[in-house]
């Protein structure tokens, strides 16, 4: 099956719309296989940080209008973020992260499900979103210059 980039743009509009004013979190632990999945933040999950504007804390994090098969963060927006280890390995100094969610407004990306999600891979190079080590000390912060979600229109 293939769709033609205004099929993807009508999409991506509908996910802006779903995901506007929403987070984004970098975590630790086996990859879940879906986005849906709950965490198990007691035995084998950590968060490292959540994205906020300016790491405020509060502000929700939104994307331009989609453009073709793509949108991309806010330029006008600082998506920015404390490191703060929460969960199994919350005593650890330094952690890779190895997955991101990006979730609604209200949705902490823990538990199961309930509405829009998005999940991918990071840490890496070779990941959605490259990283690398954190280190948890309260002061350390990490700032998202770019951050597109696309569709494959082909």
């Amino acid at each position: 099956m293939s769709i033609s980039d205004t099929t993807a743009a009508l999409a991506l509009t509908a996910i802006k719309g779903t995901l506007d004013g929403g987070r984004l979190y970098l975590f630790a632990g086996p990859v879940p296989s879906d986005a849906d999945d709950a965490l198990d933040l007691g035995a084998s999950h950590t968060q490292i940080a959540e994205f906020t504007v300016g790491d405020d804390g509060a502000t929700g994090l939104t994307f331009s209008p989609a453009s073709g098969p793509g949108m991309v963060k806010n330029p006008a927006e600082a998506w920015e973020a404390t490191i703060a280890f929460d969960g199994a390995q919350a005593a650890m100094t330094t952690l890779t992260p190895t997955f991101w969610r990006f979730g609604a407004a209200g949705d902490d990306c823990r538990d199961i499900a309930t509405g829009a999600r998005l999940q991918g891979s990071a840490g890496g190079p070779l990941t959605d979103l490259p990283c690398g080590d954190q280190t948890d000390n309260g002061a350390n912060t990490l700032a998202l210059d770019t951050f597109v979600v696309a569709m494959d229109a082909s």
